[in-house]
């Protein structure tokens, strides 16, 4: 997903997100059943972290992270979301005033890198957490572009699955595994765990178990907030539920 792409895409987002926390004042207790221990208030207040964050970074060119103490103090209650739209449209103005090559901070191997990681980044934390908030107040999560979704997943492959490798590997029933977003052409993963590196390819090959479902869907699942049964399913399911179990972000 290029950078002009996963801004539009981060804006849709960040706005549904917010739609979705602005359901009254009285709702920020709401708990959310796929981020345990957390409320929407608390989802709120990470996020509007995470962007005012990335927008020092991004606005400031930093190649160093940001101390906790610059980060602006969350107010309580319904001015939550009032803030938390300050932090998005300061994180958004930043992107807009920056280069997509310009070497800033982040947290991956890849550090410093360019400013694209984070548009990308956000898009998809974004997407997630929208999800979080809508299952949280018992809505159908609302679909979200195809190619957003596709790159969700390619991004997890890449950023956050290889923390758990060994421990897949380890539970017994790390065997391979085929995903099909079924409205992308071309959209297929498949994962093959081995003992010291997992090989990942966008190639269409047989596995021990394979999963299909739009790629929003797809997105889902591997963030953890689909169950497997709600996807079209072939071969060994416990290596689909394992992954779930272990893989978790």
């Amino acid at each position: 997903m290029d950078h002009s792409a996963a801004l539009d895409a981060l804006d849709l987002e960040s706005s549904r997100l917010l739609i979705a926390a602005s359901t009254g004042a009285s709702l920020l207790d709401t708990p959310l059943p796929t981020c345990p221990g957390w409320d929407v208030a608390q989802l709120v207040r990470h996020l509007g972290l995470i962007y005012s964050r990335v927008a020092l970074v991004v606005s400031g060119r930093r190649t160093e992270a940001p101390d906790r103490s610059e980060l602006p103090a969350a107010p309580e209650g319904e001015a939550l979301l009032g803030w938390f739209a300050e932090q998005r449209t300061a994180m958004l103005a930043a992107f807009e005033a920056t280069d997509e090559d310009t070497l800033v901070w982040n947290w991956s191997a890849t550090n410093p890198g360019p400013t694209s990681f984070w548009s990308r980044r956000m898009a998809h934390e974004t997407l997630i957490h929208r999800v979080d908030l809508e299952l949280g107040h018992r809505f159908e999560p609302a679909l979200s572009d195809p190619t957003l979704a596709c790159d969700t997943v390619t991004e997890f492959f890449e950023l956050f699955y290889p923390r758990f490798d060994a421990q897949l590997l380890e539970s017994g029933l790390g065997d391979s595994m085929h995903l099909h977003a079924t409205d992308v052409p071309g959209a297929e993963w498949t994962l093959v765990p081995r003992p010291g590196g997992s090989e990942i390819t966008r190639e269409h090959l047989k596995a021990a178990v394979g999963l299909r479902g739009s790629a929003f869907e797809l997105a889902c699942w591997t963030w953890g907030r689909l169950p497997t049964r709600r996807l079209e399913t072939f071969g060994d399911l416990r290596i689909a539920d394992r992954f779930q179990e272990v893989v978790s972000v």
